[in-house]
């Protein structure tokens, strides 16, 4: 019976408590550039690979000395213009003489107790102000999260920063990498812009593919149209001109590859394009007359097409040429394959169900890519992520009502 007491005294004492406010919610408006370690096994994990961030824990090590054992989650952050180092952090357990000890001369931070278990650490006067802030956004909980000002990143970022700025539209960038189950690991782009998007979450999509593209219509003015060709080589691109490509394809598209398959989807119908993509089709004699006066005959495309109609899985589906239509309510298939066409309606699988793992479930869907094809993998990934053994790549936009970002996933 003593000793029940005695270990249950013991965990009431030296139980980790939950914290009351994540240390991003003490930072004021005022700060230019952090680095959240948001748990003890991050503190471990050099993501971005900057050597700046090893150099900071080993900085703290020596200034915390045992207590650095302790240490639960870390933020390194940086005010206005200033360039001084200051950090926010918590420990499992923070003795009370540790603040005299820290106050030796040959220590060059000064310590301020925030909280239980919470200390502010700056390299030059107190930092006034910092009161956790119940209201203040807070969008990763987990990982690794880097925060600066555009065009005002410390130099250490540099590399990254040119790599990243393009891509936000707003004046500050945020960056989070996670490990997810499994291996894989998400690399979050984020920022406070909204846009409107069509839901596409409820489109079917075959079980087994190569990749999957989403061109959702914003990417038609900046996209190489060499590129897709690159990935997607099935395509009956003698039929297809730029303005078609750009029209039907790279606005408001899912497209999947499989071997030498294709299927195109859509929330238009595919018949009123149909010429634009089959390889033989039925013409017709025209009467034409020159300005001259000369009578000439042309032959057109006749209007009215040979279809045959298939019934797949208990659906219509119609054939014009070598290519498949499948219309279900307001959803569109067109594909070169029958049997795709088979997989497509008996798999009953739906897109969002393939994307969930790398993306919010309440966000909706922008422009994407899923490539799930080695090959093409080893082609775009080894010179920049070979360690991370790469299985399969997932690259979404997404928006909800209060932000826009970019997820990859690896």
């Amino acid at each position: 019976m003593v000793i029940l007491v005695v270990l249950i005294i013991s965990a009431v004492i030296f139980w980790p408590s939950s914290p009351k406010h994540q240390l991003l919610a003490y930072l004021s408006d005022d700060v230019s550039f952090y680095y959240h370690w948001t748990n003890k096994k991050t503190l471990t994990k050099d993501f971005f690979g900057q050597e700046a961030s090893q150099e900071v824990m080993t900085d703290l090590e020596l200034a915390l000395g045992n207590n650095f054992l302790n240490l639960q989650e870390l933020v390194w952050f940086r005010t206005g213009k200033k360039q001084s180092n200051n950090y926010l952090l918590r420990f499992s357990r923070l003795p009370r003489s540790f603040v005299n000890d820290f106050n030796a001369p040959e220590q060059k931070y000064k310590p301020l107790i925030l909280d239980k278990n919470v200390l502010l650490l700056s390299s030059e006067y107190i930092i006034s102000n910092l009161e956790p802030r119940e209201e203040k956004n807070i969008y990763f909980k987990e990982g690794v999260s880097v925060y600066w000002q555009k065009t005002k990143a410390p130099e250490f970022l540099t590399a990254l920063a040119d790599l990243v700025e393009p891509v936000f539209v707003g004046e500050e960038v945020l960056l989070n990498w996670q490990e997810l189950a499994r291996g894989k690991n998400r690399i979050s782009l984020l920022e406070n812009t909204t846009s409107e998007l069509k839901d596409v979450k409820n489109f079917l999509t075959l079980k087994d593919f190569d990749l999957v593209f989403g061109f959702r219509g914003g990417i038609v003015d900046n996209f190489d149209i060499k590129l897709l060709k690159t990935f997607f080589d099935t395509l009956p691109y003698y039929n297809l001109n730029d303005e078609v490509i750009k029209q039907r394809i790279l606005t408001d598209t899912i497209l999947w590859q499989k071997d030498d398959g294709w299927i195109l989807a859509s929330d238009r119908d595919w018949q009123e394009d149909i010429l634009d993509f089959i390889d033989y089709f039925i013409v017709e004699e025209v009467p034409r007359v020159l300005q001259d006066g000369t009578a000439y005959v042309e032959l057109v495309a006749s209007p009215n097409q040979n279809i045959k109609e298939h019934n797949i899985n208990g659906q219509e589906v119609s054939q014009i040429g070598e290519l498949f239509i499948w219309n279900i309510g307001d959803q569109h298939y067109l594909s070169n394959q029958k049997k795709l066409i088979e997989n497509l309606s008996s798999n009953n699988q739906y897109l969002g169900s393939i994307l969930d793992n790398c993306l919010n479930k309440q966000a909706e869907i922008g422009d994407f890519v899923y490539i799930k094809d080695r090959a093409v993998l080893e082609q775009i990934t080894a010179n920049y992520l070979d360690d991370y053994g790469i299985e399969e790549l997932q690259m979404i936009s997404y928006t909800t009502s209060t932000i826009t970002g970019l997820n990859i996933c690896f």
